[in-house]
């Protein structure tokens, strides 16, 4: 068949048009909400690799331009599984500060010892004990023992030259008990669980 661009757009279970604050029910909302996404291959008969590394998807901002990645010579019908890192490996972290979708200037960067917050949820929730019921999830950290990159495998059951790739924001949410862990802002135990949650949040629609 013949070799075409593929496109994989990022998108919320109850996705729309995002506007900040976006409302996941009645009393919960996110102001802020992107994550790194890293090494992507597409696997058939034959690998298909992105060409840039390293992709931040930003929810808060356009979808075109942060939410679609495009990669190009794919063969659609040679699609049988998805794979990427969710955050930055600890190569890249070791290596310090970067550019582009690495670019300190994204709000993505804690220091060079404890590297890029590879998830950041941030918003309001009426279960927060925090001041004005607000919560900060930056989910980060590439030393052991508290490395949080999380690899994701999924199946693609159909030929598309357009693939979905969905996260489940209520079932990340419900997990966490933000009377009590309503803030991380660095890396940590409770760090590397929320990521591993995070990382069964996706599906392909």
């Amino acid at each position: 068949m013949q070799k075409a661009q593929v496109q994989l757009e990022f998108c919320l279970i109850s996705d729309s048009v995002i506007h900040t604050p976006f409302r996941i029910n009645e009393t919960d909302s996110l102001t802020k909400f992107k994550f790194y996404i890293s090494h992507i291959e597409i696997k058939g008969k034959n690998k298909y690799v992105s060409e840039k590394e390293h992709h931040l998807v930003d929810f808060h901002k356009n979808k075109h331009t942060s939410r679609v990645i495009k990669l190009n010579n794919v063969d659609p019908s040679d699609l049988l599984e998805i794979e990427f890192l969710l955050g930055i490996d600890s190569k890249t972290c070791n290596d310090g500060v970067g550019e582009g979708a690495l670019d300190p200037i994204h709000g993505m960067y804690w220091t060079w010892q404890s590297g890029y917050i590879n998830f950041k949820m941030e918003g309001v929730s009426k279960n927060s004990s925090a001041k004005k019921n607000r919560f900060q999830l930056h989910l980060g950290g590439f030393r052991k023992p508290y490395s949080s990159t999380q690899k994701v495998n999924l199946t693609l059951e159909k030929e598309s030259s357009k693939i979905q790739l969905c996260f489940d924001v209520n079932k990340f949410i419900s997990v966490i008990d933000f009377n009590n862990q309503h803030t991380i802002m660095s890396p940590s135990k409770e760090s590397v669980r929320l990521a591993k949650i995070a990382q069964s949040c996706f599906y392909v629609n």
